[in-house]
């Protein structure tokens, strides 16, 4: 019984060792490569874009939004009290506008959520955390080759291989069964 706790406490160690060991591993993975990234005008410019393009389609998103909740509100223009009138615009206005940025939030939570699910369910270990740095590191330091080869934004890229990774372990984590082949 000695011998098994002694065994069961070695063990524990070895674990946390090999746990602290992984985790400087990749901090220092992560560190060197997102430094390299920073050196990096190609990937930078692509980052740039990304975000660009992003905060862009959020404000489209937002003037469409404001244009319906205006089309909607345009009901108060049969109230004939112009008082009354100019509350049930703002009051549909705001009403509307709530609701389509409140649902889109919601909507984009719930998808996260899902994701972070899907990550940890199917894919919460070291081939995982390799392949997150080995992508972040081809995809920065032969940024500018890929970019000669493909018109693609960088970022986009590293997340769309993120999302086929995904795919493919989930698939095989369903197809295989839940038997570990790796």
């Amino acid at each position: 019984e000695t011998q098994k706790e002694q065994l069961a406490g070695q063990y524990k160690a070895k674990t946390v060792m090999f746990q602290t060991t992984l985790f400087l591993l990749a901090w220092y993975s992560l560190t060197t490569t997102l430094f390299q990234a920073v050196q990096s005008d190609v990937f930078l410019s692509d980052c740039k874009s990304f975000f660009h393009d992003a905060a862009s389609f959020l404000q489209t998103f937002i003037g469409w939004t404001i244009d319906a909740g205006q089309s909607v509100a345009q009901i108060s223009t049969k109230i004939p009290n112009p008082f009354i009138a100019g509350m049930v615009y703002w009051l549909f206005l705001i009403l509307v506008v709530g609701i389509c940025v409140a649902g889109t939030g919601i909507l984009a939570i719930l998808i996260e959520i899902k994701v972070i699910e899907l990550y940890k369910k199917n894919c919460w270990d070291v081939i995982t955390l390799l392949m997150i740095l080995t992508s972040t590191a081809v995809i920065i330091y032969f940024g500018e080759a890929i970019k000669k080869a493909l018109s693609v934004n960088l970022l986009l890229l590293f997340v769309l291989s993120q999302g086929v990774y995904l795919g493919i372990r989930c698939y095989l984590k369903n197809r295989l069964g839940t038997k570990q082949y790796w």
